[in-house]
């Protein structure tokens, strides 16, 4: 139970140059993904990020009264290559007014769950924050379809949980929490910088490409550009607020 509540009640210092350099990583990692190597450590490094983009298509598609069927984050690299495809939610919506909200919550989540990150560590409470995680994790484990890899991952946390609370070391909490609240922070970074250049590119883009943005076209008939920069346009608000914090007095 010490450890525990000394998990709880952890503090961390927020260092916003290693979550920049995570972010960076990621992003380089996404660009060249389709080199050799990248195309594993883009499925680490995105895992995080896909889950939250998916998670939101759910959480959105509850909240207008829908029903999740399926959530996949798809983990084989050739897998993406034939599908292009990195994850995806299975729901069931009410009427087209649901199938649109589920639609849009994609895109919302990342950032939405970046600034709730920042603010967590600010008031002093990050591992509320990589609870909700587990949280999160432990709901796609009893959802998704594909449990292999999932089940995996959950044998190997237990495994870790176990080690770190048979450990004497209390500095341990404090690395843990600190190093995972800052890769997580990172990489969502990095999703919502990458995923604003991909909606512009996809928005702009000639070819008949099937994304969020077309499919609320369709469902809404409003032109894919305004919800595209409502997407932007929440991405870099969120990104705005945390430098200002941090950077501006």
């Amino acid at each position: 139970m010490s450890k525990l509540h000394a998990f709880f009640s952890s503090s961390i210092q927020l260092h916003l140059y290693w979550i920049i350099l995570v972010a960076i990583i990621y992003i380089i990692i996404h660009t060249y993904r389709y080199k050799s190597i990248n195309q594993l450590l883009d499925i680490y490094f995105n895992y995080i990020p896909v889950l939250t983009h998916e998670f939101g298509h759910i959480l959105f598609n509850k909240l207008s009264g829908g029903k999740a069927r399926d959530l996949v984050i798809v983990a084989r690299p050739s897998e993406r290559l034939a599908t292009s495809q990195q994850g995806f939610a299975i729901t069931q919506s009410k009427n087209g007014l649901g199938q649109s909200i589920t639609t849009f919550g994609g895109y919302v989540m990342p950032p939405l769950m970046l600034y709730i990150g920042f603010l967590s560590t600010q008031y002093q409470y990050p591992s509320l924050f990589i609870t909700a995680y587990l949280l999160i994790f432990i709901y796609f484990v009893c959802l998704t379809s594909r449990k292999l890899l999932p089940m995996f991952i959950v044998i190997l946390l237990i495994f870790l949980l176990y080690c770190f609370f048979k450990s004497e070391n209390q500095l341990a909490i404090l690395y843990v929490v600190t190093i995972t609240q800052h890769f997580i922070l990172g990489v969502l970074l990095g999703e919502v910088l990458q995923s604003s250049w991909t909606i512009f590119k996809l928005t702009i883009s000639t070819d008949e490409i099937t994304w969020d943005g077309s499919t609320l076209k369709t469902l809404t008939h409003i032109p894919t550009f305004i919800y595209s920069f409502i997407w932007i346009a929440i991405n870099l608000f969120t990104v705005y607020q945390l430098f200002r914090v941090y950077f501006i007095p």
